[in-house]
Formats: structure tokens, sequence, C-alpha cells
């Protein structure tokens, strides 16, 4: 499944929930994209009438409380202190795939996630070439990897991260243009390969960018 939850700060965070069900116990875990990811304990489900409260690994004092909509929809609210923030978590549809992105335009913002995620590599001492996609250590030490330098990017310039967005698409494409292969993860796998320095994936950044802006300028050039 996939869905948004909410941090106490407001921010949406996007991500897959991944669902075990046997028919008499209910198993939940959630990978938020660039964060750990956590299980959310099932405290109470109630099959006849949908009602799923939630606890989160790591944070005892928020409690998520869902109702099912229908056999593809949970909409609710987990609370935590005294905020409310709200969650989903839903059967993949054609809505999710515009929460990723997949159908945005190109837009500025694309480009200057391009511009920010150059930065925050070239001001780096050296990229961390054992990416694992989790961008919390990242943050941390200031060393990162192509897509945790992208993660953050997405945040600092559209304070959410998409996972589809144009932006992502044109570095993904970009890689794969130059190092073309079979991956399990186009980006984390590329940027831990031993043999490919920062200053080639910073020129795979520059390429991109410079697609979106002629694709940006050819739809500026129609209206």
């Amino acid at each position: 499944r996939y869905g948004f939850y909410t941090e106490p700060t407001g921010e949406v965070r996007m991500g897959r929930y991944y669902f075990v069900d046997d028919g008499v116990e209910l198993r939940v875990r959630l990978a938020p994209y660039g964060k750990t990811a956590v299980e959310l304990p099932v405290r109470i489900y109630d099959r006849h009438d949908g009602m799923l409260e939630l606890g989160w690994e790591g944070k005892p004092e928020r409690t998520c409380r869902l109702r099912r909509q229908n056999d593809k929809l949970f909409l609710g609210n987990c609370i935590e202190r005294l905020a409310v923030m709200p969650i989903s978590i839903r059967v993949a549809d054609e809505r999710d795939a515009e929460w990723m992105g997949t159908h945005f335009p190109v837009s500025r913002e694309d480009v200057a996630i391009l511009e920010r995620a150059k930065e925050i590599l070239e001001k780096q001492g050296q990229r961390n070439r054992a990416g694992d996609r989790n961008c919390d250590d990242d943050m941390a030490t200031g060393s990162f990897s192509v897509f945790c330098a992208l993660y953050s990017a997405s945040i600092d310039v559209a304070g959410i991260y998409r996972h589809r967005r144009p932006a992502m698409q044109a570095v993904r494409q970009e890689l794969q243009r130059r190092y073309p292969g079979e991956y399990a993860h186009r980006l984390r796998d590329i940027n831990n390969s031993p043999d490919i320095e920062d200053k080639a994936l910073i020129a795979a950044l520059d390429s991109a960018r410079a697609r979106l802006r002629s694709e940006l300028a050819a739809q500026h050039g129609r209206q």
C-alpha cells in the first residue's frame, strides 16, 4: 500500500505501507521515502467496522486512529501530545502516481531542486558511497548520496519529497544513459559504484538540469 503521514511540524511525508494479514492478525510496517522503516504495532483492528489503531515504533506517545473507507483506503489522524496529524493508507492507484509527481509538468521548482542538489554535493567533502536511501545519517554527517542530496533538495525547495517528479526522473534517465545496466535502485546503485567519481555525478545533474530548462523553455514557447 501507499500513502502519506504528517509530522508534528506539519511536514507531509510519503512512503509505502506493508500489510501482512493472515485473516487473524494484522501487522503494519511503514517504509517512508528517505527515512528509516518503522513498525506500526496494531493495537486495535475491528474487521467489522474497519477501525484501526496503530502505535509507532520509537514514539510511544504517538497513536494513529484510522477507519477503513473501502477495501482500498484507510483515513485518519495520528495524535502526539497536542498535535493532530493526518494519515492515509491505500492501495496504490492513479491518485498515488499524482502524489509521487509522475504526471507533473516540468517547472522552475524542478530546476531549482537540481541546482540545490548540486550545491549539497559540491560543498561536502566526499559523497556517501554506501547510500541506503535512508537520509537521516546523510543529514547528520553532511556526507550525502545522490539520492539523499535530491531528497534534501526537494524538502528545501518544495517542502515535500515526490519520488517521481520531473527533477528525479531527469536524473534517473541521465544516469541510465551514462551508465546503462540493470539496477534494483538506480540512484542508489550508481551512487555506490566505486568507479564513479563525484564530478561525474555532478556533470549528470548539470545535464539533467539543462534538459529540464530546455523543456521549460519549450513549454513557455507553446503558451
